[in-house]
């Protein structure tokens, strides 16, 4: 909570000293005396004594003028820190508190100084403090309680207090969902009405009425109780509203991980007690009240501090800085939001020291935001076009871990790939480095005359040095490891090389060299987010589910960094050629990717997981470590909904069946339905890569078989299909393996039959649909195209596939455009008549909302229910009499005759 403040020059105290005893005041000012002043609240109610005034005119001793006075009355004051002791005697001391002191200046600019004190210094019978309430300061929401309790009516205050926090959390729906104004706009009127409950106890009230200070301390515990009571789903709208600046810090500090004191310039005297710092801020989750996270800033702060020196605001920044990066929260800008904008009380932190730890939290926050500690967002770019410049800060500690001087061979290699130097480095690799042909000669006398060490187990500085010289006659190669296990691949990965990892990927550098760590080129550069070098490494065939020392793969770190451009190129990676990734892996704490990318708030590579977890059919209740899944991981309720929306697509899918796009059978006409379960998959012949590979293509066949059929290209869509234009009767012939001349024969005949028997591999199933759900039979039929429709039926086509969403069967599209001819092809080959899509309509009911007599005569010759009813309620006859069509009521009912 604030110190305590108000403005003297309104103290009545004063106000009577300056008007009522001019004279007391003039010498008090001339003499450079101490004027005393009680604080408001202890004022009596009723006039001022002369001695009252007197016994708060210090006048300083001549001996000890600092810390020794007497007051007009002859009592003597001394001062201690900031307590006044009044020796009224030696056993029974008076001690008051100074609250603060100020100087003022009078008409003619002479100054004199006045302190506030927390109570009066004496009394007379008359100045009693009886009635009057004491300095009251809120550290905690147990203070607020207290005073709540012991000034605003106990029990009964409380109670109606509680019913206004429950009133607000049951009639404030969707509170997540609102705008931050909104949100302040609730909470502040909340606020107001909880400080009328408070203020409706008459003696609070008119305690209240005199005494301004306590009036704001009241305000600010009955905004911290409620805030407390609301906190939960106040937060979680203020994380919705907050999300993508979250989403941006964090991926900001999750690439600052690496980020050490000297990095940030950081007086090696105030870095003692970081640790302790650090725990501390680590707490201020857990505070559910604005007063609670301030106090938490507070000690913060004074863990910092060191007795015998003072601190700066620019020395305050980076230390700020330094304790966010390591702290690990999801939601700084949340917080913020939360502290600024959320105090409604009179003493909230427009000014003062709340303010100050604020403004500073602030500040930090915005530096790291900003991303000038980062340097560039395309480090990669910078090291094509300026390769000998480094643009991040943070890398000024791993820069001069892996920087060496002299002509060491090994030591210029790993500098050359940290600058970006390929030329150098190949020279390097070559043995033609110029540099260190030049100064060989002179390295080496250097060498030879400190070739003694002063005994043979020696360990000074200069022997040390020697044992440690460059050993000139060993060059460097693509396996060459620097002391924490690096190989040249690693630092080009981990300073974004792509020109250097190509080179050393193309002299045969090992792809799969781990360092100390168990981590591999490829992990480095998804964790710093370099697309280039990743994609390199992956098509030069390093292993995308390798894992390092904490069991993290490449997604696990490019997903917990916010790399998402790594994502996508794992994700397309792994698509595109056929390698089964392992999306769904778990660290040694059981985190997955997604658990990563939800936690932190990374919406976009949230989005891209989950649209490949659901299309591969893999579970999203995967718990980690704390038994959380993905969902209760969720940093926002943003996230949150694309999780739960997704797992209800996902569990629709599986109610419904899903078609899987697979081989095509030696039948082309045959169908392959299964539910979402790929735990037991059978594996073809040809192995998983085959598998995944043939699924792509099966998929670009997809689209350009519908292409074909939306078009009305009967020949193109049959092609793609593997199937001919033909209606006859005649049943196809099973395919057969081609009769080669013998297995390698590579004639005009047989290079033709194999060719055609590969393709047999790549046909496209007749049933297979889109993301919509749409088969080739939905669209022939939508777009009126009678010839493909018979084909494909002929062919085996499924009569009854709906869509994903509206559940259209292709009788359902017939009826809609009112074509006969097609609804007899379908009814003809098994179409079923009552099926009912996402409204409840059937075939019937869609005839009837367009008046199609026909239709519905066709519908009634083949069974049609007469009583089924839509989401309306409304059978296919009042669905007719609703839209005026009488004469299809009448053919319903059978009034009419059907033919």
């Amino acid at each position: 909570m604030e110190r305590y403040d108000e403005d003297l020059s309104e103290n009545s105290f004063f106000q009577a000293l300056v008007k009522e005893y001019v004279e007391v005041f003039e010498r008090a000012v001339e003499g450079r005396w101490v004027i005393c002043v009680p604080r408001a609240g202890a004022l009596p109610k009723y006039a001022l004594a002369q001695d009252d005034i007197l016994s708060h005119i210090l006048i300083p001793s001549e001996e000890l003028p600092e810390t020794h006075y007497r007051t007009l009355t002859e009592k003597s004051v001394v001062v201690k820190g900031n307590v006044l002791v009044v020796e009224n005697s030696v056993a029974n001391p008076l001690s008051v508190h100074i609250l603060f002191d100020e100087t003022f200046y009078d008409d003619d600019l002479r100054k004199y100084k006045v302190l506030c004190l927390e109570e009066p210094l004496y009394a007379s019978h008359a100045f009693s403090n009886q009635g009057s309430t004491g300095l009251v300061t809120l550290y905690s929401l147990r203070d607020c309680i207290d005073l709540l309790w012991t000034e605003a009516g106990g029990e009964k205050v409380l109670q109606q207090l509680n019913n206004l926090i429950s009133q607000f959390l049951n009639t404030s729906y969707q509170v997540e969902e609102q705008s931050l104004q909104c949100l302040r706009d609730l909470g502040c009127q909340l606020f107001t009405q909880a400080v009328q409950v408070v203020l409706s106890d008459p003696r609070l009230g008119k305690k209240t009425k005199c005494d301004q200070y306590l009036l704001d301390t009241v305000k600010l515990a009955v905004e911290n109780y409620v805030l407390h009571g609301i906190y939960k789903r106040l937060m979680k709208g203020i994380a919705a509203c907050k999300a993508e600046e979250d989403a941006r810090l964090n991926r900001a500090i999750k690439n600052l991980s690496d980020l050490q004191v000297r990095d940030l310039d950081i007086d090696p005297q105030l870095s003692t007690n970081l640790t302790k710092a650090k725990f501390e801020l680590f707490n201020i989750e857990g505070y559910s009240t604005p007063l609670g996270k301030l106090c938490c800033l507070k000690r913060v702060i004074h863990h910092v501090l060191t007795k015998d020196k003072v601190l700066s605001s620019d020395e305050l920044l980076p230390i700020l800085v330094f304790l966010i990066v390591k702290t690990n929260l999801p939601n700084w800008f949340a917080h913020l939001t939360f502290l600024k904008q959320f105090c409604f009380s009179a003493s909230g932190n427009s000014s003062g020291e709340s303010s100050f730890y604020i403004s500073s939290l602030e500040a930090a926050l915005e530096h790291i935001y900003s991303g000038s500690l980062l340097g560039s967002s395309s480090p990669e770019a910078d090291s094509v076009l300026q390769p000998g410049c480094t643009k991040s800060p943070i890398l000024k500690s791993m820069e001069e871990a892996l920087s060496f001087s002299g002509v060491d061979p090994v030591a210029r290699f790993f500098e050359c790939i940290r600058l970006g130097k390929v030329e150098d480095v190949k020279d390097i690799l070559d043995g033609k480095y110029k540099p260190f042909e030049e100064n060989l000669d002179k390295e080496s006398a250097v060498a030879e005359a400190d070739v003694q060490l002063c005994h043979p187990l020696c360990s000074c500085d200069q022997c040390e040095k020697l044992v440690r010289s460059p050993k000139l006659n060993i060059p460097p190669t693509v396996f060459t490891r620097e002391e924490r296990g690096y190989t040249g691949l690693h630092v080009a990965c981990i300073f974004g090389r792509p020109t250097v990892v190509d080179l050393l990927v193309g002299l045969g550098s090992d792809l799969h060299a781990t360092d100390f760590r168990s981590a591999t080129p490829l992990h480095y550069a998804a964790q710093r987010g370099h697309q280039n070098a990743l994609l390199l490494l992956l098509h030069a065939g390093a292993d995308v589910n390798k894992v390092d020392g904490d069991m993290n793969t490449p997604l696990h770190l490019c997903s917990l960094n916010g790399h998402l451009s790594c994502v996508k190129a794992i994700l397309f990676y792994a698509e595109s050629v056929g390698v089964e990734l392992d999306i769904n892996a778990q660290n040694n704490v059981l985190d997955t990717p997604l658990h990563m990318a939800s936690r932190w708030g990374y919406s976009g590579i949230v989005e891209l997981l989950l649209d490949r977890l659901t299309n591969l059919g893999l579970t999203l209740k995967l718990p980690n470590n704390r038994k959380l899944t993905v969902y209760e991981c969720a940093h926002n309720h943003h996230i949150a909904r694309m999780i739960l929306e997704a797992k209800l697509k996902k569990d629709e899918e599986i109610s419904q069946g899903f078609i899987r796009v697979g081989l095509a059978s030696s039948r082309p006409s045959s169908v392959q339905t299964r539910s979402l379960d790929f735990e037991n998959r059978a594996e073809s012949f040809l192995g998983k890569n085959v598998m995944c590979r043939q699924d792509v293509q099966q998929m670009r066949n997809i689209d350009k078989m519908l292409k074909a059929v939306k078009v009305g290209d009967v020949k193109l869509a049959c092609f793609y299909l593997g199937i001919e234009e033909s209606t006859s009767e005649e049943e196809d012939e099973v395919a057969r393996p081609p009769n080669l001349c013998h297995p390698l024969c590579q004639c005009t005949k047989c290079f033709t039959q194999a060719s055609h028997g590969a393709s047999e591999l790549y046909r496209t199933p007749i049933n297979a649909c889109n993301g919509e759900g749409y088969t080739a039979l939905h669209l022939a039929t939508a777009q009126h195209q009678t010839r493909l429709v018979r084909v494909l039926l002929h062919k085996g086509a499924d009569p009854n596939p709906q869509t994903t969403t509206s559940h259209l069967t292709p009788l359902h599209l017939a009826a809609q455009t009112c074509h006969l001819e097609l609804m007899e092809a379908l009814l003809g080959h098994g179409a079923q008549v009552d099926l009912q899509d996402n409204t409840g309509n059937t075939s019937l009911h869609h005839c009837c909302f367009k008046g199609f007599d026909q239709g519905v005569k066709l519908l009634l010759e083949w069974g049609a229910s007469r009583d089924l009813t839509n989401l309306s309620d409304n059978t296919p006859a009042q669905e007719a009499e609703n839209r005026g069509h009488w004469h299809l009521v009448q053919i319903i009912f059978g009034r009419t005759k059907l033919n």
